[in-house]
């Protein structure tokens, strides 16, 4: 039996403020990981997440204090919706 090839990707990416903890990690292929970059996570893509109500809620606080450098992400928070504001 041939196991596939899986890499560790960060949900939420660290070059965006995610934290290196086990509940914004998730397995994923290869490609899959080399493709998503720094784009920030999708509703589909939270919910791999072992607590995604405290991830969406953590990245949700983190944009509305932080701006993200990644021009794919700009004025986007959780789920590619646009950041909230206080």
């Amino acid at each position: 039996m041939v196991k596939k090839k899986t890499d560790t990707d960060e949900i939420w990416p660290r070059r965006e403020g995610g934290p290196k903890v086990p509940g914004n990690q998730r397995e994923t292929s290869p490609h899959e990981n080399r493709s998503k970059g720094a784009r920030m996570p999708n509703i589909n893509e939270i919910g791999q997440s072992p607590n995604p109500v405290r991830l969406a809620s953590e990245i949700d606080k983190y944009t509305i204090e932080h701006k993200l450098t990644h021009p794919s992400n700009t004025d986007k928070g959780f789920g590619g919706l646009s950041k909230l504001h206080p």
